[in-house]
This record gives structure tokens, C-alpha cells and sequence, in this order.
């Protein structure tokens, strides 16, 4: 008998697809659950308050200083109190050791005569100048035996204080930090060498900084029992100076336990120099990874809130970084004192960080439970094909008059963009952070889009216009909106603005209910806007149409969608718009949709075998079923182009069967 595909047999084919498709979701090495917020200051001490259910964990370190005050002698008692603290509170707790300038005074020798010393000592290593710092007197020899055998020593105790706690208490130790040198910031000294002899060369400290992975691995991976998670800092694999960490890591740490990185200094502000290749380096290894490694990143907010260019407007500040911080995946944001105390009282700092939290735990698109995209545009003078060297000056990074060029662009400064800073765009994020003064919107290898995770605008600029400054100059009265948005441009024919979800965010599941959270900016009376989707009986279907008032404010608007069909097969293969119903240009700061996942229906017919073989009489298809639930007939259906299809044959089903039936 000729046959061809059957209706029913359609359904089960692209049920299998699902199948093979679907998303292996991996352990990952610290629990998504725990992703967000964290506490490093101590501020919180009561975290049933419903007010801080945003923060998932707590930081606690100590300096070897203190911990060995007297040779050979531990004290681990401050660490103690924090794991106590974490336990009587149900959070996780990381924990790290200060070493290198932070080393006890009993390992260093008080002259040069190496001969009257009570047991092998170590020479003061002293520095001046540049970033030294008054607290650090005196460093070790780093590369000198006798160190690195007492810090051997002592980093095998840290080990065992940590693998000795009770289990109740051993699993609220989330994380270990390695730290080599200064703090973390794994450099050996801050200032410059007084005694050159005791200059490392760059090679040297590199292989310093492997030894002591070497034994952290050893300690608290390589145990019979209780093994501890690390985190690096420093390790980039698009840095050449950080790429050898990488490799060493990827080459050495157990897959099965994986490891944690520093995510950088992107949370601490936003337009920071650098962002964008960073996010390209290891966001795909941080968010929906498709590698076995289990991967996570670490970053905290230091004293940059200080600085004068977080200060324009702290609210903002803190928004926009908390956002360039998930931009490059960040998992956890570890606020200082001084933040979090900001955060808690500040009703919309609060609600910022707890966005931070909602939307980092959203790693894999099959589970996620909100999705978001926020409008954003960043002038990346490194682009020449957006920004062609012809039109807007050398690609240079100290190339001030390029930056200045592209925000005086018609089409960029008549939409806010402006250069507050010029010097301060040509340097690194260090100095950014400390030191500049002003806003820019142009910058270098700075983020360039909206900042989405599973929810994607389509052809942003083809759609939409990019703001900046929307309400005018940023003080310190600014909404945290202000900073950056995105407009209809009637003028222009851009009405419509695309939007789709990752194609993995309902591979095995149906959506039956989409909550969505709009902000935009009132600012026209009686303009009007509405948001469209496909449903099972319409292709457009209006979900909410808003009318403004005019008042020039920020405003949320919120409505639910329980019929969506999410199928990509609207225009430009969306499936929601945004869509101005009028010739006012409306404003938006971002989409966020909450989602309420529901189970696939069971499908009526299982198909057990299906054959398809060539003949002088054309195709001859044969299937089996093992079970029919209500199974009217089969239909066969042909197309030459994958799109049009005809029905050629029709044969009965069995209606209910349980037993084996051939077709």
C-alpha cells in the first residue's frame, strides 16, 4: 500500500524531535538556588525577615596573621562564628584566607643574618610608590621555599578545620576563595619593589599562582570525603595574561566538582571598558552551557560606590551595574557593608537587587521562571562596522576624538548620547571606577545591546531607536530609568518592535501562563501603544492597548496571557509586538514575563516502528502502533517544498487499542 505521512503520525514525528532535543540540565558545582545576592559585610542578622529573602548567602574571611598569631598554633575561632551564623540562619557561607601581606609576623626575619634565627624566616620585602598601600608594611618572599612550605602548612589546616565540621554545618560551606597574593586581586605586591631582587617577573609569579592551585586542589578537591568547591580570580580566557590559569583549571580540576571564577568588576558599574569581550569570553559557559563543565562566577561590590562617578546617582548606579553584572553572568553579587546597608533602605535599590537575584537564578531556558529583556544601546567605538573608521576617526582606544565623533552623530546626539569624560573612556575599568567624573555613552568594547536572558528583541536597531539621558541631565534625583531606553521612531517607520523566546524555554514544556511586567515612560497625553500576541485564535491578539496621561513619569504595567501560542511564526519569526497604535513615539524601559510552565499532553497514538522504502510504485510506508487512545484515522500528506502540503490517502484508525496494529 502507498502511503504517506499521516496527520497523526506528523504530531508524533515532531514529538520525537522534542525528545532528542530536550536539554540536559546539569548538577551545577554551586547550587543555582543560591545564585544572587550575598551578604560580605555582615549587615544582615535575621534572614527570616521577609525583607532580605533576596540575599542567599553570607561571606566570611580571615587573615593568616590572625589565625596563626603564634607558630604552629590555629585559631579558626572568627571563622567558626560566621559557619555558625550561616547555619543558624539556613544560608551558605564562603569563606577565604588572607595571605602574602597578611602572613604572621613569626615568619620573618629581623636581619640579614640568616644564622641567629630560631627556626627558617623569610625576608621583608617593602615597596613606595604607586598603588602602595600604608596598612601593607612589609610582604613575603613569595617564591622563597621557607614560605611557601609554612604556607603549605597552613592552608592543610584551613582544609581540615573546614572538612572537620559537623555535616549539619560542613554543607553550608559553599565555596572556598583561592587567594595567592594581595587580597584578591592576585597581584604580589601594591607599589613598587624597594629591593629590586625581590621583583617577580610576570612568568615566575604565574607559576607561583599554579603551585598554589596545586595544593588548594590538594587539600580541599583531592580527599577521600567533604571535598570543597574553589573559585579563581584572574582567569579570562580571552586575557593573555590570565588565559594559562584558565587552561590550568580546565586541565586539572575535577569536571565532576567543577570550579568558580571572579566575574569580573562589571557589577560595580556600567559602560566599563572592556565588558563586552569578557561577556564573549565566558557567558556561554555561565548561562545555558552546552560543556560538561560545571561553572560558576563570584564578584563583589567594593568601595567604587564611593567614587564620583557611582555617586552621580547612586540608585542608577547601582541598577545599571547590577545589570551589566548579569550581562556577563554573573552568579553571585557579594555586597560590602556599605551597599547593603544602601540596598535596605532604599526601596528601589532593594527592588533592584532582588531583579538581580530573580534573574541570575535563570540559567538554563527550560526551567526558567522569568525571562527578561531590558533596553539598552552602547556606542562600542571598537565596532568599524557600525562605527567605520571613514566616518568616525581611527579604532584607536586612546583615540579621543573618535568617542566625541560618534556621540556627536545627529543620529546619536539628538537622542541624549554624550561624552562626560573623555579621558577617562580611553582607560581601563580601574580607573573608570576610581576616577571618572561623568557619564559616557560611547566607550571601548563596551556592552552594545539590550540585556536579555531568554527573551530577545529582534533587530533592535532596525525597530527601535536606542535613548540616553531619556528625561535629560543625570543628578541625583534620576530615576534609575532614566539612563537608557528604547523608542517607536514614527518618523521613521519603526512602529513595531519584535520580540521571541529562546527556542529552548518550552522544549519540554507549554506555557500556561506568561505574566508580563512592562515599564515605560508616560510622557504623551493620549498616546496609545499596545502589546500583541499569537493565540489559538488569532494571530494578533491584543493583550493590553495603554493610553498615557502625560505626565512624564515611569510607570509599570502588568497584565497575564494564559492562551499564548509560542511558536516563532510571526513576522521576523516573533512571537510577541509591541506596537505603537497612534503617531506618538512611546518609550520603554523592558520586558519581563514571568512564566507558569504546564506538562505536554500525552499523545493519543504510539507509534512503535515506521519504514519508508523507495519502489517502482513510489514510496511504501509501513508503521506500528502499540496503543490507540481515540484514534480517528491517519491521514497521509505530501509537499515538494516543506511547506505546502496536499493530503493523498486516508486510512481508519484502530479508536482504542492497546495491542500491536499494522499499517
Amino acid at each position: 500500500m502507498r502511503k504517506e505521512i499521516n496527520k497523526s503520525f506528523k504530531y508524533l514525528f515532531l514529538f520525537f524531535l522534542v525528545v532528542f532535543c530536550a536539554v540536559k540540565i546539569q548538577a551545577q558545582s554551586l547550587p543555582i538556588s543560591s545564585y544572587g545576592v550575598w551578604d560580605r559585610g555582615g549587615i544582615i542578622t535575621n534572614f527570616s525577615d521577609p525583607n532580605v529573602d533576596f540575599v542567599k548567602g553570607i561571606e566570611a574571611t580571615a587573615s593568616w596573621e590572625d589565625i596563626e598569631l603564634v607558630k604552629g598554633s590555629f585559631n579558626f575561632s572568627s571563622l567558626q562564628t560566621e559557619i555558625d551564623k550561616a547555619v543558624a540562619n539556613n544560608v551558605l557561607i564562603r569563606l577565604s584566607v588572607e595571605l602574602g601581606p597578611d602572613s604572621p609576623l613569626w615568619i620573618y626575619d629581623d636581619d640579614t643574618n640568616p644564622n641567629n634565627n630560631p627556626y627558617p624566616q623569610v625576608q621583608k620585602v617593602t615597596t613606595s610608590g604607586g598603588n602602595d598601600k600604608a596598612y601593607w608594611p612589609i610582604y613575603p618572599e613569595y617564591l622563597s621555599q621557607t614560605y611557601q612550605d609554612y604556607l603549605w602548612i597552613f592552608l592543610n589546616q584551613f582544609s581540615n578545620f573546614l572538612r572537620n565540621q559537623p555535616q549539619e554545618k560542613f554543607s553550608k560551606i559553599a565555596f572556598v576563595q583561592v587567594k595567592t597574593g594581595c587580597t584578591g586581586d592576585e597581584i604580589p605586591y601594591k607599589g613598587n619593589v624597594d629591593n629590586p631582587i625581590y621583583a617577580i617577573p610576570d612568568n615566575a609569579w604565574y607559576n607561583f599562582r599554579k603551585l598554589v592551585f596545586g595544593k588548594y586542589k590538594l587539600y580541599f578537591n583531592d580527599v577521600p570525603d567533604k571535598k570543597i568547591v574553589l573559585t579563581f580570580n584572574d582567569v579570562d580566557p580571552s586575557d593573555p595574561n590570565e588565559v594559562y590559569a584558565w587552561n590550568w583549571l580546565n586541565a586539572n580540576i575535577d569536571p565532576a566538582i567543577g570550579f568558580g571564577i571572579k566575574g569580573g568588576a562589571f557589577n560595580r558599574g556600567h559602560h566599563l571598558s572592556g565588558e563586552q569581550s569578557y561577556k564573549n569570553s565566558l557567558y556561554s559557559y555561565l548561562v545555558n552551557p552546552k560543556t560538561s563543565l560545571k561553572l560558576f562566577s563570584a564578584s563583589e561590590m567594593d568601595q567604587t560606590v564611593f567614587d564620583p562617578y557611582f555617586q552621580i546617582c547612586p540608585d542608577l548606579s547601582y541598577y545599571w551595574a547590577a545589570l551589566a553584572g548579569l550581562n556577563v553572568g554573573l552568579s553571585t553579587n557579594n555586597l560590602n557593608a556599605n551597599s547593603m546597608e544602601y540596598v535596605l533602605s532604599h526601596p528601589s535599590a532593594t527592588e533592584t537587587f532582588r531583579m538581580f537575584t530573580r534573574y541570575a537564578q535563570q540559567v538554563y531556558p527550560a526551567t526558567a521562571t522569568t525571562v527578561f529583556s531590558i533596553f539598552h544601546d552602547g556606542l562600542n567605538a571598537e565596532d568599524t562596522n557600525r562605527f567605520p573608521e571613514g566616518d568616525y576617526g581611527q579604532k584607536r582606544m586612546d583615540n579621543q576624538a573618535r568617542y566625541q565623533a560618534i556621540c556627536n552623530a545627529p543620529i546619536y546626539y539628538n537622542r541624549g548620547a554624550r561624552m562626560d569624560d573623555l579621558y577617562a573612556a580611553t582607560q581601563g575599568q580601574v580607573y573608570q571606577r576610581a576616577n571618572q567624573t561623568g557619564l559616557n555613552d560611547a566607550g571601548w568594547e563596551i556592552s552594545e545591546g539590550n540585556i536579555e536572558r531568554f527573551f530577545t528583541q529582534i533587530n533592535p536597531n532596525e525597530t527601535s531607536i536606542g535613548l540616553f539621558r531619556v528625561r535629560g541631565a543625570i543628578t541625583t534625583s534620576s530615576s534609575k530609568y532614566d539612563r537608557f531606553a528604547r523608542s517607536f521612531e514614527n518618523a521613521s517607520g519603526k512602529n513595531t518592535m519584535y520580540f521571541k523566546f529562546d527556542p529552548e524555554v518550552f522544549t519540554n514544556t507549554i506555557p500556561t501562563s506568561l505574566k508580563f511586567k512592562i515599564i515605560w515612560l508616560d510622557k504623551t497625553a493620549g498616546s496609545t501603544w499596545s502589546f500583541r500576541y499569537k493565540s489559538s485564535t488569532a494571530l494578533q491578539q491584543n493583550a493590553i492597548q495603554v493610553t498615557g496621561i502625560g505626565d512624564n513619569t515611569w510607570k509599570e504595567v502588568n497584565f497575564t496571557i494564559t492562551d499564548a501560542v509560542i511558536d516563532r511564526s510571526g513576522v521576523n519569526g516573533s512571537d510577541f509586538t509591541l506596537v505603537n497604535t497612534d503617531n506618538r513615539d512611546d518609550i520603554f524601559n523592558g520586558i519581563e514575563v514571568g512564566i507558569v510552565r504546564g506538562s505536554i499532553p500525552t499523545l493519543p497514538v504510539k507509534v512503535s516502528s515506521f519504514d519508508a522504502k523507495l519502489s517502482s510504485l513510489g514510496v511504501l510506508l509501513d508503521w506500528d502502533t502499540n496503543s490507540e487512545t481515540i484514534n480517528d484515522y491517519f491521514e497521509i500528506l505530501r509537499s515538494a517544498e516543506d511547506k505546502n502540503f496536499t493530503s493523498i490517502y486516508k486510512t481508519p484508525g484502530a479508536g482504542n487499542s492497546s495491542s500491536l496494529l499494522k499499517y
